[in-house]
């Protein structure tokens, strides 16, 4: 694609270059050079040493002399000292890269089509802007220095904020060299805080660093290449942009719509048709309000993004970019995809625990950093169940199934073969890549577990001198003086309870107690301690303790549809996933192998001994089996070679 058609694929017919480096008249230049006294002395240009010099004692005669003296010299002398002082201002030690060079501008504007007209400086700007954004300038483009010589750092972003208050409708580019190319988004980042001000969301800013541009004088190829990356970059910056700001409206006007509409329902009617469904779900009341508000707006933003002429527009330049690639960069995957990532996957402990909400599919729990033999493990299970079956409602005296799948995640430091039976979770945990570990999964009583949604830390224990915490859901209520019962007699006879052997049915977790389960397959009776961690006293109760801590969720659909890859995986044969997996060993041809040779012989003859005719025989190695009475001849073959090939099976793994 060149760059003419990408630039009129983001809409932009004309290009306006505002920077300094076209300060061309002498008046223009003079200043420029006061404004950086220092670097233009260091220059030690010879024509200008004297008046440079003489300028702290007197600076109008100063600059008038500087005026002539630029006047006076020929045009190729006057762009050696331009380029010069550049350059020298260029090679400061906080810049990543230097100043461009004349031919490397030169370069870019050609490619970019921009006129000599339409190569600005920043006093140009400030005066001709507002006339060029009441016109409309939806159809431009502004290629935008970030600093001024001798002036203000962030001069560029005076010129976004006159863009921004003359109701710009261009894309802003800001030219700067104090990045390179993999700290672009970052710097984008930074400057979007200096301009929040703005209000809203402000204007869709798109960094170029001068890295791209500031070798590829001599190279076309390379500086077209640059540009259009640049282009692509703005192209994606602008487009989601203009859907965010549209979206927000959007969505601002349905949560209202959807807040009028739940105010309008006559409160008898909440409390049938809402209220009274969160109360048999097991949920809180609210949630229903919840759903119905998220619901409400899923619907509209479902009909914004597929019917909106806006949205569809940005979609259209998106698709047209596309043929653009951009080279990755090597920089830190930015923190925010994967927020996004998580706030879809997962809810944290905060929300569930303070709420004190029932156990579910999904409840991840950790190894409890507050007890002394796991403080410093780093342990994670994630409980699998059928959702609906494992729910606790208020009008059933039990759950339709009281045990679940609890898989052990593993930590992934490092990328490992694709494996069915540890696939890795869709998301990061704190920056973790965590592994779910069904080849070690144990089957878990919940009931034990509906001890952490007894609790706004979540731990699954029992302190002495519990009581029912208020605001339970009804179905918590009904079940929690028998949740608690097993642990409220191990306190009043405050003993150890055994880790082996008999063990109190009650107390016992999972049916697993070695590895991953060991610390929490049955209760632990705890003394009340008091210890200093840290410089802070820490005070324990006397307890029963499972040592487990729920510490989030894995939300739906996610977590179903881990539980459906559980009960897939582990149901199969292991010969469909690992004999017949690919990068195993190289098969033995049939031919060098004896017993498979010998059984393909065997099944052979035996259909060889068929005799022919309409209704086919029996052979005679099968006329005395009795199980293939009723039979067609083509299943019982398929039968007696298929049980040939089990007993080949056996004896290859024997």
């Amino acid at each position: 694609m060149l760059i003419s058609e990408a630039l009129n694929v983001l809409g932009s017919k004309r290009v306006i270059w505002i920077d300094d480096c076209f300060s061309d008249t002498p008046a223009q230049l003079a200043r420029l050079l006061i404004n950086s006294l220092e670097t233009a002395q260091a220059c030690e240009f010879p024509e200008l040493l004297g008046a440079l010099s003489s300028y702290e004692f007197d600076a109008a005669a100063a600059e008038g002399s500087i005026v002539q003296i630029l006047t006076d010299l020929d045009p190729e002398r006057v762009a050696a000292i331009k380029a010069t002082f550049f350059e020298k201002e260029g090679d400061q030690e906080e810049f990543a890269t230097g100043e461009l060079s004349v031919a490397a501008i030169e370069r870019a504007c050609e490619l970019l089509g921009i006129l000599e007209a339409d190569r600005w400086t920043f006093e140009k700007a400030d005066q001709d802007l507002p006339a060029i954004c009441a016109a409309g300038d939806a159809e431009l483009s502004y290629i935008v220095d970030l600093n001024e010589a001798g002036g203000s750092k962030t001069r560029g972003l005076d010129v976004l904020r006159t863009l921004w208050n003359k109701n710009s409708r261009g894309t802003a580019f800001i030219l700067t060299h104090e990045t390179d190319i993999p700290g672009e988004g970052k710097s984008e980042a930074e400057l979007r805080v200096q301009l929040a001000d703005l209000g809203g969301l402000g204007l869709p800013l798109c960094v170029i660093a001068k890295e791209r541009l500031y070798d590829k004088a001599e190279d076309a190829d390379g500086m077209e290449e640059a540009l259009r990356t640049a282009v692509k970059r703005a192209g994606l910056r602008r487009s989601v942009h203009e859907v965010l700001v549209r979206a927000r409206n959007t969505l601002q006007k349905a949560i209202d719509e959807a807040a009028e509409g739940l105010l309008s329902i006559p409160p008898e009617q909440l409390e049938s048709h809402v209220f009274e469904r969160g109360y048999k779900e097991g949920v809180s009341e609210l949630h229903v309000v919840e759903r119905a508000i998220t619901a409400h707006l899923g619907k509209q933003a479902r009909e914004f993004f597929g019917v909106d002429e806006g949205v569809r527009t940005s979609a259209n330049r998106l698709r047209a970019l596309r043929g653009i690639k951009l080279k990755p960069v090597d920089a830190a995957p930015d923190p925010n995809l994967s927020a996004f990532r998580e706030a879809e996957v997962w809810e944290s402990d905060e929300l569930l625990n303070r709420a004190l909400t029932p156990i579910a599919c999904g409840d991840v729990f950790e190894a409890d950093l507050d007890e002394a033999a796991t403080k410093v493990s780093s342990k994670k299970y994630v409980l699998l169940g059928q959702p609906c079956d494992i729910s606790l409602r208020p009008e059933e005296k039990k759950r339709a199934q009281d045990t679940a799948f609890l898989v052990p995640l593993r930590k992934r430091t490092e990328p490992a073969k694709a494996d069915p039976k540890a696939p890795l979770l869709p998301f990061t945990l704190r920056g973790e890549q965590w592994a779910c570990d069904f080849r070690n999964a144990s089957a878990i009583k919940i009931s034990i577990l509906d001890l952490a949604s007894f609790r706004q830390d979540g731990r699954v224990r029992v302190d002495e001198g519990h009581e029912v915490p208020a605001h339970l859901l009804m179905g918590q209520q009904k079940v929690y003086a028998d949740r608690t019962a097993a642990a409220s007699n191990a306190l009043a006879e405050a003993k150890a309870l055994p880790m082996s052997g008999t063990i109190s049915t009650p107390l016992q977790l999972t049916f697993t107690s070695e590895d991953a389960f060991k610390h929490i397959h049955t209760a632990i009776f705890e003394p009340a301690s008091k210890q200093r961690e840290d410089g802070k006293d820490i005070t324990r109760p006397k307890r029963v303790t499972w040592r487990l801590r729920r510490c989030g969720r894995i939300r739906m659909p996610y977590a179903a549809a881990l539980l459906d890859q559980y009960t897939t995986v582990m149901s199969r044969q292991a010969f469909d996933l690992d004999y017949m997996s690919p990068g195993g060993i190289e098969p033995v041809p049939a031919s060098e192998h004896p017993n498979l040779r010998k059984t393909m012989d065997e099944t052979t003859e035996a259909i060889r001994e068929e005799p022919t005719g309409s209704e086919p025989a029996t052979p005679r190695h099968l006329e005395s089996t009795h199980e293939f009475s009723g039979e067609g001849y083509m299943a019982k073959v398929l039968r007696i070679a298929t049980r040939n090939f089990q007993s080949l099976k056996v004896r290859m793994g024997s």
